[in-house]
């Protein structure tokens, strides 16, 4: 029987549940090669070919090595932190939390990567994630981090859902204006009113200029 599993960009691992005498204790043993190379490359700051590693890792794991195949995926998000590339350090950890989803080191990860991402919906998704790992937290670095971050980011969500807003109305009003220009008005004849309820929503009205 075989079995699959996909990376983030499609790729697919293929595993067989039957080994030759040997085969799978080989396989991990190759993992676990890849994945020391690799720790050596991120201790030195050489993390695009730690990812090369790790990846290797993946590649030579059996699927049933479900905890090591986690890792391995953390540990590449862990280099794509260090490289300040948040988008593919949290898809990695996606991927690590798919096999065990309460692996803790995975979800804070994810967590700051997203808040890196900063955009409102990245930055509400961390919220969600720091919220899951307090009830998971182990040790008190996490506890804090989750502690602080459910202080900080709900302001900061609201900063970027209404900075958001700004850029999207913006960007309406000057196709509005292009649009409206073929007869002789434009968005300034439109009046936006910000509902005083807190609501978030908007009211429109026309104004003769």
């Amino acid at each position: 029987m075989i079995i699959e599993e996909a990376d983030q960009d499609g790729d697919v691992f293929y595993d067989s549940t039957e080994y030759a005498p040997g085969e799978y204790e080989k396989l991990i043993e190759e993992a676990t090669q890849f994945k020391s190379r690799g720790n050596q490359h991120f201790g030195q700051g050489e993390y695009k070919e730690a990812i090369e590693q790790y990846e290797h890792a993946l590649v030579v794991c059996p699927l049933a090595c479900t905890k090591e195949r986690a890792v391995y995926f953390a540990n590449i998000a862990a280099c794509h932190m260090k490289l300040n590339e948040f988008k593919d350090a949290k898809d990695m950890c996606t991927q690590a939390l798919k096999i065990d989803p309460n692996y803790t080191k995975a979800l804070l990860r994810r967590a700051q990567a997203s808040e890196r991402i900063g955009t409102y919906a990245s930055m509400s998704e961390a919220l969600e994630d720091y919220k899951k790992l307090k009830t998971l937290a182990i040790d008190t670095y996490i506890f804090k981090e989750c502690e602080r971050a459910e202080k900080e980011l709900p302001t900061k969500i609201n900063f970027q859902m209404e900075k958001e807003k700004e850029e999207m109305l913006n960007k309406l009003k000057d196709v509005g204006n292009a649009l409206l220009g073929k007869f002789g008005l434009s968005t300034d004849n439109f009046q936006f009113t910000k509902d005083p309820s807190g609501s978030g929503g908007y009211s429109v009205n026309f104004v003769n200029k």
